[in-house]
């Protein structure tokens, strides 16, 4: 009778042991939104067809993955999605240096489940002027839908804005300093390259402001 109790005591804990993993992916899932940041990549050697100046292109990748509720019109799509990205960089001249601040947004009216990628571009004369080399030095992707925030995952941000205190510090000068570089990073949309060939067919369609 104990034999039999033992054995069914440890086959109640293998089965919570084997389906915890499985529930614990499904909460991380929910608590992950319906579009999530996958990963940001800067290629800062982005050119038109028939130029030389270079370009810093920023690809923000996607995941869509379902709409909130079960009263959509379709499963297949999530709708009115926002992106806002803010990157910085430190630069120097002689003895001067300084941290610059850009943001840009783009509003997307629907997205079909999967991946997908968004561009922006800061223009080569800015790159020249404060002699670019490298990657900025932090960036943020911050992801709404229907005006809602969604969580904030760790691919979405620099290593460094992990910690809670220094992204309310990095937030606070995008608010107080990023308004001065406003129109400077740019969606594809609003740049040369929304004519170049090899971007036709991932580039999604955005919502224009004041447009009916």
């Amino acid at each position: 009778m104990k034999a039999m109790r033992f054995m069914l005591f440890n086959g109640v804990l293998l089965a919570i042991l084997f389906f915890l993993p499985f529930g614990g992916e499904l909460r991380a899932q929910d608590e992950e939104g319906q579009v999530a940041v996958q990963r940001v990549i800067f290629n800062r050697n982005a050119s038109l067809t028939g130029d030389t100046r270079r370009w810093l292109e920023t690809v923000v990748e996607l995941n869509v993955s379902r709409p909130a509720g079960e009263d959509v019109f379709n499963p297949r799509y999530v709708d009115n999605i926002q992106i806002d990205l803010y990157i910085s960089f430190d630069v120097s001249r002689g003895d001067v240096s300084r941290t610059r601040f850009y943001r840009s947004s783009v509003e997307l009216p629907t997205l079909e489940r999967g991946r997908h990628e968004i561009r922006f571009f800061l223009p080569p004369e800015v790159i020249g002027r404060d002699r670019i080399t490298s990657e900025p030095s932090t960036y943020l992707v911050q992801l709404s839908v229907d005006g809602l925030r969604q969580e904030l995952s760790s691919d979405a941000r620099a290593r460094i804005l992990r910690r809670d205190e220094v992204l309310e510090s990095f937030m606070r000068r995008v608010e107080s300093e990023a308004g001065a570089n406003d129109g400077i990073l740019l969606p594809i949309h609003l740049t040369p390259f929304v004519n170049e060939r090899q971007y036709f067919r991932d580039m999604p369609s955005i919502r224009r402001s004041n447009v009916r």
